[in-house]
């Protein structure tokens, strides 16, 4: 069994800087498979942009935590504030430590849907494969699930027939590395800091340029320049060459396993 390496990019749609970070990263670099915020400002113009790209795999990130919800607000009450904005991911991590609960799976699931039909009305089909934004929490990945069958999207990280706990929790694996370390991220490979195992390994990126919109409602500023560094390293593009690590998108996942 060969080493394959499935890079995944998130947060297309964000941002203006952050839209244009993640198209460069497919066309300089090995990032291959998008998930779109589908609810966020700059996501039609992102979706314009990305559909030129035949080969770009393109996906739901579904979020309940940035901008404002699709579904109506009535209707998602512990979802959103009283303006119809998502509860910040702060303050539901804080939440998650206090044992609250969050919100139910049938709000969840409302929202999940009205993000899908808004997908399939932007790009004109089916996510090519679906997954979170940050909140990895039960009702949200159960309301995911049920979007994922109702609607035969291809692909969906949750699937356990698909991954198994040990490839997801290695998937952000490299952010470890970043806090030591502001230079030569190809080394988070190369130095086997994130080993590379046999079958498929995830790798969850978030590359992305800063702008004043990322700048002002995101945490995560470094990290998206540290990692478009990363996967548009030359250094890095040929020690994956020269080891036989096969650079794969959620769209070979779906070929598989036909």
């Amino acid at each position: 069994m060969m080493k394959q390496l499935l890079i995944r990019g998130d947060d297309l749609g964000y941002s203006e800087g952050v839209t244009l970070g993640m198209l460069s990263a497919y066309e300089h670099g090995i990032v291959n498979s998008m998930a779109c915020m589908i609810n966020m400002p700059y996501i039609n113009e992102g979706i314009v942009k990305a559909k030129k790209h035949k080969n770009l795999c393109l996906g739901l990130h579904v979020n309940v935590t940035n901008g404002k919800a699709l579904a109506p607000k009535e209707k998602i009450k512990n979802l959103v504030d009283e303006n119809g904005y998502f509860i910040k991911s702060s303050i539901r991590r804080q939440q998650i430590k206090n044992n609250e609960t969050l919100f139910t799976e049938e709000e969840a699931y409302l929202e999940a849907k009205y993000q899908v039909e808004r997908y399939i009305e932007l790009v004109g089909e089916v996510p090519e494969y679906i997954d979170i934004h940050v909140l990895e929490i039960e009702p949200l990945i159960n309301a995911v699930l049920r979007i994922y069958h109702e609607y035969h999207v291809p692909v969906c990280l949750y699937d356990q027939d698909l991954y198994d706990r040990d490839i997801l929790k290695r998937a952000m694996k490299h952010y470890d590395y970043y806090q030591d370390h502001d230079h030569d991220f190809e080394k988070v490979f190369t130095d086997g800091f994130y080993e590379l195992k046999e079958g498929i390994n995830l790798l969850v990126t978030h590359p992305g340029f800063i702008d004043y919109d990322v700048a002002t409602t995101s945490s995560m500023l470094k990290p998206r320049l540290y990692d478009y560094s990363l996967v548009t390293s030359k250094k890095l593009k040929k020690w994956l060459d020269e080891n036989n690590i096969e650079i794969i998108s959620f769209r070979d996942l779906k070929k598989a396993s036909k």
